[in-house]
């Protein structure tokens, strides 16, 4: 293809095969070889000049075009291998999307416009499965298997959520402890079980078992579900943020703030380099806050 088109420009083959560095002999044996697979003459030899034929003119264009798009073909390649270019497939906790999430997305797409984004909400205990399967690139939840690579994105102040009436909602900081008579709404085990794990700990730590009123299937259900008078829910602070969250009182615990920890996880052995960059965004976000607990 480059001797067709080097002696299609230059009109003759000792000037083309000069330019590419090669023999004029193995030059003319390119061509050769090309009319034979094309089965059409593509150069006039009979002049001083060689010319091409019409067959040669119309291969002429299709020639650069083709090497153009090879050459588009290459520089993609080439900027995939770099982690410019691609795609990724991320599954989230919905809670993390009015926190930390935000904030790592938009730090990897002012770096890296041109990858592609699909996101998908699951809960916690879908994403190591998904990560598994490879449907996912990378997960942000609360915990994950020690198998899978992980870095912690923020950790978040857990607070108290009160129905907008209750008599505790208006109060600066409540005390755990005072709240042993409490019904509370949790986001049940199956969905949520590090977070379940951890804030019942929470509570025994104070001196009592939660009384579970009600269990949803995500956090944002629980905060709903107080909002309706049906108990006490725990949230993390940047669920303030969330659409709805006027019917509830957010209301900080006393003492020690415990926090709520958001990891993204991946598998370790995945080579993919755009994935390295989004690592790279998540670091990059992530605060040094205390976590919740050792779990995670």
């Amino acid at each position: 293809m480059l001797s067709f088109i080097a002696a299609a420009e230059e009109k003759n083959f000792s000037r083309a095969a000069d330019r590419l560095s090669l023999t004029q002999p193995t030059l003319s044996r390119h061509i050769q070889r090309l009319e034979e697979e094309l089965d059409a003459q593509l150069f006039d030899r009979s002049g001083h000049a060689v010319e091409l034929t019409g067959a040669g003119a119309a291969f002429l264009e299709e020639a650069r075009r083709l090497l153009d798009q090879v050459e588009l073909v290459c520089r993609t390649v080439q900027r995939a291998a770099r982690g410019e270019e691609g795609s990724l497939a991320i599954g989230f906790a919905g809670y993390a999307m009015y926190g930390a999430l935000p904030r790592c997305l938009r730090r990897f797409r002012e770096r890296h416009p041109q990858i592609a984004i699909s996101l998908q909400e699951m809960r916690s205990h879908e994403q190591p499965y998904a990560l598994r399967r490879r449907t996912i690139s990378a997960a942000f939840g609360s915990a994950f298997p020690e198998e899978f690579a992980s870095e912690v994105v923020a950790r978040e102040e857990v607070l108290l959520a009160f129905p907008a009436r209750h008599p505790l909602a208006a109060a600066p900081e409540v005390a755990l402890a005072d709240l042993a008579d409490e019904s509370f709404v949790l986001v049940d085990r199956a969905f949520e079980p590090a977070l379940f794990d951890d804030l019942v700990a929470l509570c025994r730590q104070a001196g009592f078992g939660p009384r579970i009123a009600q269990r949803a299937n995500r956090v944002g259900a629980a905060l709903g579900m107080a909002a309706a008078g049906l108990g006490v829910a725990f949230a993390p602070a940047s669920l303030r943020n969330r659409p709805g969250a006027q019917d509830v009182r957010f209301v900080p615990l006393a003492g020690p703030s415990p926090r709520l920890v958001l990891r993204m996880a991946w598998l370790a052995d995945d080579p993919d380099p755009v994935l390295r960059r989004l690592v790279e965004a998540a670091r990059s976000v992530s605060s040094d806050a205390p976590a919740l607990s050792s779990t995670t």
